[in-house]
Formats: structure tokens, sequence, C-alpha cells
């Protein structure tokens, strides 16, 4: 879908007021399958919205843009190894022997940078940080880009991620039908499971999520802009990861934490 540009070219901030009026009802849309009511928060701000600062919302042929880290997340998590520490926790890690297998992927966040190429793409690695990555590589699965929000004229430090499932490797790589939607619903499911674990630092998350769509989302464009020209809902999930800290230790092992926020 093509947006008109905003006056002035800038993006807009999405507030809690805004994204109340683009969360998607069940009238009008599918809801994401891997939310329920509970689990869906009505705090949305910490992003820009790129498409209304830019004429198209994503790159011709691209993969569209369906999860959003919000900056109102710990700030950890918003830094490039906090990000990969945190996307651990949900059984999501680097290249199977640092080699990218596969393309990249561009996308323009409206943040005056123009269009970026990905930062990384993370693979399902099943539990298995040492191999995974290459068994999702040969037998297909779960994966992300990821682009962060963080130009001259919206500098957010969001994190965008475009969340697919794809074919195994004899397969090339395809996307599965409906695999966008798949995708980006794995990951959220992930996400507000409840408390998920690091294997490698040992920091707790939790997640809040809300649903947005609307005039100017990168899911929300034509299946002719969407690489192997499969639809998706127009679904956005704008995530809040909070990191669960420790009020007491003992003996080197937490005892009492911060019940606050899903923790």
């Amino acid at each position: 879908m093509r947006t008109n540009r905003h006056p002035g070219g800038a993006a807009t901030l999405v507030t809690p007021a805004i994204a109340a009026l683009l969360v998607v009802q069940t009238a009008f849309a599918r809801p994401t399958r891997a939310l329920s009511s509970r689990d869906v928060s009505s705090d949305t701000s910490g992003f820009y919205n790129p498409t209304l600062a830019v004429e198209s919302s994503t790159a011709p042929l691209g993969e569209p843009v369906n999860v959003v880290i919000s900056n109102a997340s710990d700030a950890r998590v918003l830094t490039e190894e906090g990000f990969y520490d945190y996307a651990r926790s949900l059984n999501f890690s680097t290249n199977c022997g640092g080699i990218l297998l596969g393309g990249t992927q561009s996308a323009n966040l409206g943040d005056g940078m123009g269009m970026q190429q990905q930062v990384d793409i993370l693979r399902e690695d099943f539990g298995n940080l040492a191999g995974g990555t290459c068994e999702e590589s040969l037998n297909g699965g779960n994966h992300i880009r990821l682009w962060r929000q963080n130009g001259t004229t919206a500098d957010s430090g969001a994190w965008f991620l475009a969340a697919s499932k794809e074919e195994n490797a004899t397969l090339h790589h395809m996307i599965i039908p409906d695999g966008y939607d798949i995708g980006r619903d794995n990951f959220v499911e992930r996400a507000v499971s409840g408390r998920t674990v690091s294997p490698t630092s040992g920091r707790i998350f939790s997640a809040a999520a809300v649903n947005v769509s609307g005039n100017g989302y990168f899911a929300d464009v034509s299946t002719s802009e969407i690489n192997h020209g499969i639809s998706t809902d127009g679904i956005v999930t704008v995530l809040t990861i909070h990191l669960c800290l420790c009020r007491f230790v003992f003996g080197g092992s937490c005892i009492i934490r911060d019940l606050r926020r899903g923790c």
C-alpha cells in the first residue's frame, strides 16, 4: 500500500492515544493468533510511524515489517547486544557459523537515513545455541530480519522486525503460505508466553504486546509489493520488553523478583 507523504516529511511519534485508534478490531480484520485479550497492553508509545514519512511502505518485493520493539522497552534491549540476548531467550540466534544464507533486505524507517540494509537476520535455534540455526537453515523454520530506527529525523531507538517462516534449503528458503503472519505470530507468542530466560546471560524478560494496523504500517501493503506474493493481514505487533530485576539474592540465587510487569 502506498501512503501520502506527511507534511514536512517527518515521521510521527505513535502515542497511546493514536495507537488506541489503530488497534485492530475483530470486526475488521483477523486478530493475531498469538494473542488473547489478557495479553494485550494499551500502551504502544515509543516509535515513529515510518510510512507517514515515506511514499512506499516497503521496497519492491520486500518482506513486510510486522513486529516493533518499542523504545519503552528496557534500555538494554534497545542495544544490539541486549537485543541479541533477548532474542536468545526466545530461541533465536545468529546465522549458522556466522554465514548468511539467503539475500539481505533493506527498509526505509522514515528516520532520515533512507533505505538501510538489515542489521542482521536471526534464525530459530530450537534451544541449541551450538547448531540449532544450522538446522533451521537446512530444514526451514522461523527467522527475523532486524533494523533500528535511529536516524537524525526520527531517533526512537526502536527495533523493527520482519518475521516470517520459511521452507527448507532444497526449496530455496521460500516463505511458506501465510508465512509472514505465521512468523510474526510465532515470535510474539514466545514473547508473551511468560518469563523468558537468556541461556547465555541468565537475564529474565517479560513482554507486553498490542496489535496495530491501518494506513502507514509496514505490514499493511499490497501483495504485489511483497516478496513471493504472499498476502498479510496488515497487523503489526508492538512489543514492550521488560527486564525482570532481582530484589533479593541469597546464596547466588534470586529469592525475590520484581513481580511487576509480568515478572
